[in-house]
């Protein structure tokens, strides 16, 4: 008996290595004749059971003689922030195949195959499988493609719009002003050490997104008034931060941040109370739109219900119109709004104040330039369509343009080709073809760190590079917003990028308009995508650069940020001490905070600092303890 269990599993361990090694021969077939540089590797990194044993099987593979593992061992880990653009640089390619048992996956960091990819979308469409977990609530924007997607596009699409932006820059100067309210909590000159940036960052982007995406406003912390209902009626609704409406066992604010990703009991209970929250204003606006008495409100929750068919006109005849969206959709095109509206606009807003604190230079050559777009008005008076374009091209865009370029928000921004599909594709002047089910990675890190397309400098410290492994002879891994700007006066004319004219993609509501401002540098399309690139790029990208331009604006106008040496000195201690000797403590937290965001980064949904937290203190400006060029 036993022998014949021990027969049997031999067997089945026989058939599944024949299986494997035919799958293998298979891909490293089609490798071959794609044309394209490749390197085979053990493992294919998408795999879900590799990713859950991979604690296991790295420190194995370590043990291994370097000679076995050196060409191929770093490409079986998440390599894409820790080594940027250093594997490019040593296979001597910016497009290079990995070859696998189960799949093949292209990666590229090229701007011109970057832009085939993208523009030719029914040929290399999203890998979906990489979205399941955004089709919580429903299907979205976000998880579907071909027609479907083109169905939701059209229906998500208005809200993103001129009008929206107008109020998303009123809407974040307000919250910017509590938040930073917060952090002084009370003095006048200077905060504590702030160690909440990046959670306070992630409330902030719920209260705009909440207030410009479904109307909904949000009072800061210990700003606002509980009511009965929790939420109570004005101009727009409000709501409290800690009011628990009748039926409910959760606030709106608490279902909203903690949203369904955390763990265990608090995990199905935002699940459950976020959906329910979401389904009783689904029901509302829809009930207003049936009546006409939604005004000239356009929330996404609005224009969702509208675009699926749910007008007064359509229920004239006493019948529930059809939808063309269900309700299932309609909810997780609102929940994925929510989560990749917050994501990329808050760890950029985080980001852009750590890397500022990090760049004095460029902090007070930020100030001087809000000073000369505001000239001394207070922010009540600060205009959409008269400063906002100034931002945009002036030291605040160049601010998010480079904190977008080195910290850009998706690490690989996930393609394919479809089985039995091989796809031509021109790389480097030469014809090839990419194997039919590859798995495509558009390498953004690499991409925005690529010598062959970008402009260079010498590093600033060649003896103590930026970065250990990637672009050690020159400037591109360091935060240099300067290299954006052309024209110092060319803001003072600038206007909000315009779309292209593509009639298509006017159809579907895609903003063509590129991602920078005129007044600015423009990087070779394809070279810069921290949206990403061409039809599906991010359709809320416009949204979080007027949030990120507004927070950078309030902040900055009023305020310095500075890096906390708490773990180097006291306050006191700072206060006696020459220049010298502070820019000794000063060098010490900016040396930490840098190992930090280079060892300390990773990526789930977007890319975010997952280990501590990185200490900052806000100071009236002109209170400045660390001040120089």
């Amino acid at each position: 008996m036993a022998s014949t269990i021990a027969l049997a599993l031999l067997t089945l361990i026989a058939l599944y290595a024949l299986k494997v090694y035919r799958q293998f021969s298979r891909n490293l077939a089609a490798a071959k004749a794609s044309g394209i540089k490749y390197m085979t590797v053990p493992f294919f990194l998408a795999n879900r059971y590799y990713q859950l044993s991979c604690i296991f099987i790295i420190p194995l593979m370590r043990r291994l003689p370097k000679s076995w593992t050196e060409p191929w061992f770093d490409l079986t880990l998440e390599w894409g922030w820790a080594r940027r653009y250093e594997p490019f640089k040593r296979f001597g390619t910016d497009t290079f195949i990995t070859v696998a048992p189960e799949r093949n996956v292209l990666y590229t960091a090229d701007a011109d195959v970057i832009c085939q990819i993208t523009n030719r979308r029914n040929d290399f469409p999203k890998a979906l499988e990489v979205y399941e977990s955004l089709k919580i609530y429903g299907n979205n924007v976000v998880t579907s493609e071909g027609q479907l997607w083109r169905h939701h596009r059209k229906i998500t699409s208005p809200p993103f719009s001129e009008k929206n932006n107008h109020l998303v820059f009123a809407e974040t100067l307000g919250q910017s002003q509590d938040m930073v309210d917060s952090w002084m909590d009370g003095n006048t000159e200077r905060s504590k050490t702030i160690h909440t940036v990046a959670d306070d960052a992630m409330r902030l982007s719920l209260h705009v997104i909440s207030r410009g995406g479904f109307g909904v406003k949000l009072e800061w912390p210990g700003k606002g008034k509980a009511t009965e209902n929790g939420l109570v009626k004005g101009g727009h609704d409000s709501a409290s931060s800690d009011s628990v409406p009748k039926g409910h066992t959760m606030s709106y604010t608490d279902a909203l941040e903690r949203l369904p990703f955390e763990w265990a009991r608090l995990s199905y209970t935002s699940y459950v109370e976020w959906g329910n929250y979401m389904n009783e204003m689904f029901q509302s606006k829809k009930s207003a739109i049936l009546e006409g008495t939604e005004g000239d409100n356009l929330d996404l929750m609005v224009a969702m219900i509208k675009g699926a068919g749910v007008t007064k006109e359509s229920a004239a005849n006493g019948q529930t119109p059809a939808q063309t969206l269900t309700d299932d959709e309609i909810l997780g095109n609102a929940f994925v709004f929510i989560l990749a509206g917050h994501e990329t606009a808050a760890n950029s807003i985080h980001f852009c104040l750590v890397l500022l604190a990090m760049n004095i230079a460029s902090q007070r050559h930020l100030q001087r330039d809000l000073d000369e777009i505001f000239q001394g008005r207070p922010v009540s008076q600060w205009d959409y369509d008269q400063d906002v374009p100034k931002l945009f091209g002036g030291m605040a865009g160049a601010v998010m343009n480079e904190e977008l370029r080195l910290l850009a928000p998706v690490v690989g921004i996930p393609k394919s080709t479809a089985k039995g599909s091989p796809q031509p594709l021109n790389v480097g002047g030469k014809k090839c073809t990419v194997p039919e089910n590859a798995y495509i990675q558009l390498m953004s890190p690499a991409a925005h760190r690529n010598p062959n397309q970008w402009p260079t400098s010498p590093p600033a410290d060649p003896e103590n590079p930026a970065h250990p492994l990637s672009n050690t002879d020159n400037d591109l891994e360091e935060f240099k917003p300067e290299r954006w700007l052309l024209d110092s006066d060319a803001k003072n004319a600038a206007s909000m990028p315009d779309h292209d004219g593509d009639a298509e993609a006017s159809s579907l509501a895609v903003n063509t308009a590129p991602d920078t401002s005129a007044a600015l540098y423009r990087p070779p399309k394809g070279a810069y995508i921290p949206f990403s690139e061409g039809y599906r790029s991010c359709i809320g990208r416009r949204f979080a650069q007027v949030e990120i331009l507004a927070v950078l604006a309030l902040v900055f106008s009023q305020y310095s940020v500075e890096l906390s040496v708490d773990a180097y000195a006291s306050d006191e201690e700072v206060e006696k001490m020459s220049e010298k000797e502070k820019r000794g403590v000063w060098g010490k937290a900016k040396a930490e905070v840098e190992r930090q965001m280079r060892d300390d980064m990773a990526s789930v949904i977007t890319l975010q600092l997952r280990k501590g937290s990185i200490g900052l203190r806000f100071v009236k400006r002109g209170n400045e303890r660390f001040d120089w060029k």
